[in-house]
């Protein structure tokens, strides 16, 4: 299937194989595509310009079954990336950005206006009778200027050419560039991730793909989903981060609390003094010195010129019951901001490695619970939309990648005598093994892969993995979220593996 993303910071255009997940509620210009070219058929994918605009030619049938041709353009120049909707005379349908005949810019992009390509003067590099121009004095070729003169030349690809082999001139090596036949590459510069369609790197860690699809899809698999998970869960993170930083200012205010409620003896012993000393207090008196019984030491007690002796040790008595009693209370706060901070600390676990569909799960879960309002969704699922993998023995393991998944697959789908797996250190995925029999080796690894990448361990290494029968997982009475007690278990240490993670055959739920 085709992929083409929009985003500003890493615009794309490949096709893949993978599954992305799609969102409930699709946006006003996606409703739009689908109305006009749903059904229809790409009949042409030209590049324009030799530059970095795209043209999709499809053919599509309207009410009547006549046939029309639409002409779905992608731009993407810079930061500015856009996809615009016309009819076959080139009139715009409509666009994902749109840009008013008063808005900055040469183009009017708006409903019935006439499509323009973008205005681009440069130098096709194939034009070789245009190009030999630039290159009548070797000494004005930087970097920089091969950029200003020519389309679709990148940075990297402009210190590649003027940097030519030994014995071959600036010339002759950009005629070759020319010539060059596609070699998809990717290679590690300084501790960061290059890519090129042609190998034009030095002898360093690198490697080739068939297809420059294939390249695209391995750079921006993690990239483009950490790029949609930051889009989608923004405000979710941030309600997260403040939820985090909160209850962690009030665990401490409690805590200092707490000790300042169980440092109190020495307002009763304060009480008593004043009783046992009555005679001694003149009425107005505002500080009185004693000795006190227990220690033997000379003790100050601040008194209440408004009050008669008998009232000030009343006061002390009552603030020393009100901190007494405060306690109890505490206790309680303390437990239950410790239970929050657990429960905040898990969901952002989980919203590290979550898909759209799991992180509307953690929303509905968040809301369910009273911590955000609810959102109105068109369609209610009947079940967590939990994964579900195969092994190399066809034995099906269900991955929880959320609290409603995990709550889900462990307590309501799994049957006692199968196998459940987790992480020891870490939060993570709850992993279901859907097999009653003695697992093998090649099962263990599998399902201790999968709680080992969804996890807050999957940067680590040998990552303890633990695992028992379904039977000895019990939930913990009180608790918010999908914390289990279990027992009876196995470990196993293993090493996170995205590689071998990504090759795992996927079974639609």
């Amino acid at each position: 299937q085709l992929y083409l993303s929009l985003s500003t910071t890493y615009p794309r255009l490949y096709l893949t194989k993978l599954q992305y997940d799609k969102p409930e509620a699709p946006t006003g210009f996606c409703m739009l595509l689908r109305k006009h070219l749903e059904s229809g058929v790409i009949e042409r994918i030209e590049g324009l310009q030799g530059d970095r605009v795209v043209l999709f030619m499809i053919k599509c049938h309207d009410d009547l079954g006549g046939e029309v041709i639409y002409h779905l353009y992608l731009e993407i120049l810079g930061r500015y990336v856009n996809l615009i909707l016309a009819n076959q005379e080139e009139r715009i349908i409509d666009a994902f950005i749109r840009i008013g005949p008063f808005d900055t810019g040469s183009r009017t992009i708006e409903k019935g206006a006439l499509y323009l390509p973008p205005f681009n003067d440069k130098i096709d590099p194939e034009n070789l009778d245009a190009a030999s121009a630039v290159f009548k004095d070797y000494s004005e070729i930087t970097a920089k200027s091969l950029i200003a003169s020519f389309r679709g030349i990148s940075p990297l690809c402009a210190n590649y050419l003027v940097n030519p082999p030994i014995g071959e001139n600036l010339w002759s090596h950009f005629v070759n560039f020319t010539r060059i036949k596609p070699k998809p590459t990717l290679a590690y510069l300084d501790g960061k991730q290059k890519f090129y369609y042609f190998d034009l790197f030095p002898e360093i860690e690198k490697k080739h793909f068939p297809t420059l699809s294939a390249l695209l899809e391995a750079v921006y698999a993690d990239i483009g989903r950490k790029e949609r998970l930051r889009q989608i869960s923004k405000n979710l993170l941030q309600f997260i981060k403040r939820e985090l930083e909160r209850n962690t200012v009030k665990l401490e205010k409690l805590t200092t609390d707490l000790e300042a409620a169980k440092n109190i003896d020495h307002l009763r012993i304060k009480g008593e003094l004043i009783l046992a000393n009555l005679n001694n207090i003149q009425q107005r008196q505002t500080l009185f010195e004693t000795l006190d019984y227990e220690t033997g030491a000379k003790i100050e007690i601040a008194l209440d010129p408004l009050l008669s002796p008998i009232q000030n040790a009343n006061a002390y008595f009552k603030r020393y019951k009100k901190l007494r009693s405060s306690v109890a209370h505490i206790e309680k706060q303390i437990r239950i901001t410790k239970q929050e901070i657990r429960y905040f600390s898990l969901i952002d676990s989980q919203i590290q490695y979550a898909s759209p569909v799991v992180l509307d799960e953690i929303a509905a879960e968040l809301a369910h619970r009273g911590f955000i309002r609810k959102r109105i969704t068109r369609q209610k699922s009947k079940h967590p939309r939990y994964e579900v993998y195969l092994d190399a023995l066809d034995n099906e393991i269900l991955v929880g990648k959320n609290n409603l998944q995990n709550d889900y697959i462990t307590h309501t789908l799994a049957k006692p005598e199968e196998w459940w797996f987790h992480t020891k250190d870490y939060h993570g995925a709850h992993v279901i093994v859907r097999n009653t029999a003695e697992l093998g080796e090649v099962t263990i690894r599998t399902a201790a892969q999968l709680a080992s990448f969804f996890s807050k361990g999957r940067h680590s290494t040998s990552v303890p993995v633990d695992y028992t029968r379904k039977r000895y997982v019990k939930r913990i009475p009180g608790e918010v979220g999908s914390f289990v007690n279990y027992q009876n278990h196995k470990t196993i240490f293993i090493d996170p593996d995205k590689d071998f993670i990504d090759k795992l055959k996927k079974v639609t739920n």
